[in-house]
């Protein structure tokens, strides 16, 4: 546990619902840098402010909640400067424009993203640095909340649909083809908008 939330867990202990000020912090919980503090606290979701000097601490379950929800800005991949391309069960919603997505559960969300075998190190080190959770396809460790599923590759073919690398639709055919139990209704969707060949292939299998 860090600091912040050990801290967080005495404020919530002494204060509850209450409203206090920077002297009341620093009188409660000894320290030289009682606005610094404050000021870290807040920023990290910790506490609110809701007036001039005064603060609150966030309730235990709304804090959870405000962490289970966070997502990653996609635009961060940006910075890596190196080629990825959204792939899988992710690269399926964005061919769908959203209408469909599975592969996640109430507790895991991953997002499939394909990269360059040879950049894996520079990714591990980008996502380090960056904050965000990611693992590598097969790894095998406790995953949870929004994960970035890494799957490195000799090479990567992709376009940029309403802006966003994804690869090409013909590959995300031939991925809701291999899984097509779960992925009908996004070959469905696919067939209608692209013209893909799919209801064609099952009348012809029927």
């Amino acid at each position: 546990m860090d600091k912040y939330t050990e801290l967080y867990a005495w404020i919530w202990k002494v204060f509850r619902k209450e409203e206090f000020s920077v002297d009341q912090f620093r009188s409660t919980f000894p320290t030289s840098q009682g606005p610094k503090v404050v000021h870290d606290l807040v920023k990290k979701g910790y506490l609110r402010r809701v007036g001039r000097g005064v603060y609150r601490a966030i309730e235990p379950e709304e804090f959870i909640e405000a962490i289970a929800e966070k997502e990653a800005d996609f635009g961060l991949l940006e910075k890596a400067e190196k080629e990825y391309a959204f792939c899988k069960d992710t690269a399926v919603s964005i061919w769908t424009d959203g209408y469909y997505w599975t592969g996640f559960t109430r507790g895991f969300k991953p997002v499939s993203l394909a990269i360059r075998k040879k950049d894996i190190a520079l990714w591990r080190k980008f996502f380090k640095k960056t904050g965000l959770k990611y693992a590598l396809e097969g790894e095998r460790r406790t995953l949870y909340g929004q994960v970035f599923m890494l799957h490195p590759r000799e090479k990567l073919i992709y376009i940029e649909k309403d802006g966003i690398r994804v690869v090409t639709l013909e590959e995300v055919v031939k991925f809701c083809l291999a899984h097509k139990l779960v992925y009908a209704p996004a070959l469905e969707y696919l067939d209608e908008s692209y013209n893909i060949g799919y209801g064609k292939r099952e009348q012809m299998v029927a």
